[in-house]
């Protein structure tokens, strides 16, 4: 993946807006020790501007990412769309180009839900019996639909039983 901006051409023209606009591969990201399958190119608009010897830099990031439900772990396919103007650091402007990949995955990373769901209202897994419940009712047997008192709040259930009513 090669997408980048002359620095020399940058800071001969200050103030005129550079743009880069290009469809890239990237096969796959990695993200919270996960390797998540982008499918497709990613779509990046990008505009360079040289201010005050500053490079500003704003992104446009769009990708299809094959994900798994955070609820019942069917696959599903996220669209991420993250726009922003990421912060440059003194050591990332040197040298005579500013490459854009490091930029790209970290947009990416940055659209991507911290908790994906196949459906808003999805039921996911029930606890006890294993049953996906967006597909089949609890499985014989199962506790999972009464509500029980969590165990690390016994205790506190008793002490608050202690406690003398006000009637």
């Amino acid at each position: 993946m090669t997408m980048r901006f002359d620095l020399a051409a940058l800071r001969a023209d200050p103030g005129r807006p550079f743009s880069l606009s290009q469809d890239v591969d990237l096969p796959h990201v990695e993200w919270q020790g996960e390797t998540l399958r982008v499918l497709g190119p990613v779509h990046v608009a990008a505009t360079a501007i040289c201010q005050e010897g500053e490079i500003i830099l704003r992104m446009s990031v769009r990708a299809r990412v094959r994900r798994t439900c955070s609820r019942c772990l069917v696959e599903l396919v996220e669209e991420v769309a993250e726009d922003g103007t990421p912060e440059l650091h003194p050591d990332e402007v040197d040298g005579s180009y500013l490459e854009l990949a490091p930029f790209i995955v970290a947009a990416l990373r940055l659209g991507l839900s911290p908790k994906p769901l196949c459906a808003p209202g999805c039921l996911g897994i029930c606890p006890e019996c294993g049953a996906d419940l967006n597909r089949e009712r609890h499985r014989e047997g199962c506790h999972g639909q009464t509500k029980r008192l969590d165990p690390r709040l016994a205790k506190l259930r008793e002490l608050l039983d202690e406690l003398p009513s006000e009637r």
